[in-house]
């Protein structure tokens, strides 16, 4: 099974490339207007799994080995520029790993990681371990108590029936993983997290900090969980900034 790398807006002469991991269920939709908001020097990428949106015929990968083996073949058919990772809940998973083996495979290439709207996984991922084999109601309750109000876009039936097999698929794919202790990285590392979520205790957040040897922030943003839309402008102008 294949992971694409969906390019948000092509820019040739782009110095730098921006790496975008969503959230469970989420797909390139969770960046729109990202690019239009990047200076010009940013390429920005989203990690596009299947199961979802143009790849909606696809299976969905539940595996963290096969899917990571999927990422880093399709990363490396890249060609090799300075990067930047990015990514949200779920996505700050398999951000940090992504940059785990960038930092010992591509020594050099890595810029920043961002990591964004999740716990510190070496404190453990904080979901429940079965949480994909809950009934749909008994899953979207879970979910607006650990996260706020996801389940407010997956009313309508046929979004909700075409929505969640993939959410059930990331949340086995979460549950698959098991954090292990790796080299510190040595690029930067700033962790954005909404002060308002009930999934992001700030006293979860500090481990990040033992993940680099460089420069580490924290930025809270006056927000739920997910901000990646209601704090787009704000995300976006941070991260340019870093880069």
């Amino acid at each position: 099974m294949t992971i694409r790398l969906k390019c948000l807006s092509a820019r040739p002469m782009a110095s730098t490339r921006l790496l975008c991991i969503p959230f469970a269920g989420g797909g390139a939709l969770a960046f729109r207007g990202w690019a239009a908001g990047l200076p010009s020097h940013i390429e920005a990428f989203v990690v596009q799994l299947p199961g979802r949106e143009d790849r909606l015929q696809a299976p969905a990968l539940d595996s963290w080995q096969p899917m990571m083996d999927a990422l880093i073949e399709a990363v490396t058919q890249m060609p090799s520029s300075p990067t930047a990772v990015f990514g949200h809940s779920l996505g700050a998973v398999i951000g940090l790993e992504l940059a785990r083996w960038m930092h010992v495979r591509q020594p050099g290439r890595l810029r920043h990681l961002f990591s964004s709207g999740r716990p510190w996984p070496g404190g453990g991922t904080g979901e429940r371990l079965a949480l994909w084999d809950l009934s749909d109601d008994e899953l979207m309750r879970e979910l607006d108590l650990q996260y706020g109000s996801l389940s407010t876009s997956l009313t309508h039936p046929d979004i909700r029936d075409m929505t969640l097999p993939v959410l059930r698929a990331d949340l086995r794919l979460l549950g698959s993983y098991r954090y292990s202790q790796s080299p510190a990285l040595d690029c930067p590392l700033t962790v954005f997290a909404g002060s308002n979520d009930p999934a992001t205790p700030a006293a979860s957040l500090d481990g990040w900090r033992r993940e680099t040897r460089g420069p580490f922030h924290v930025q809270m943003l006056d927000a739920g969980h997910f901000f990646l839309e209601s704090h787009r402008n704000q995300l976006v102008t941070e991260i340019s900034s870093c880069l």
